[in-house]
């Protein structure tokens, strides 16, 4: 697993460890984790241009006001959970922002210069 401290991500690291993960999927996995631990998902994304990461999700606590991290590692068989420095927010913001824009605007634009950005500062943690 990745770095951890806020509550609320070491409540969806639980929740994540306890889930029977590859039985149950990713996706699964990430809405059982916001609902359990009362967070709102941000995003929940396929990454096509990453060689670590397949897919990742935000969930924002509305307690205590951190943002957590789920990775889907590239092969499909780990999902690291990251409690994200606030250094990072204006990234997983502007990836929640396009994940929310109608379909068409997302055509139009990317947001993968933002999402490498964002792993490849989780990378260097």
């Amino acid at each position: 697993m990745g770095w951890i401290s806020d509550l609320d991500s070491i409540l969806i690291e639980m929740i994540v460890q306890d889930a029977a993960y590859p039985t149950i999927s990713f996706d699964v996995i990430v809405d059982l984790a916001a609902s359990g631990s009362g967070g709102r998902l941000l995003f929940n994304m396929r990454v096509d241009s990453h060689t670590d990461v397949r897919r990742i999700a935000a969930i924002a606590s509305t307690s205590g006001g951190g943002v957590t991290l789920l990775l889907l590692d590239f092969n499909g068989m780990s999902i690291d959970v990251y409690e994200a420095p606030t250094g990072l927010y204006p990234l997983v913001i502007a990836i929640a922002r396009w994940t929310h824009q109608p379909l068409k605007a997302q055509v139009d634009t990317s947001c993968e210069p933002a999402l490498v950005e964002l792993l490849d500062a989780l990378a260097a943690l």
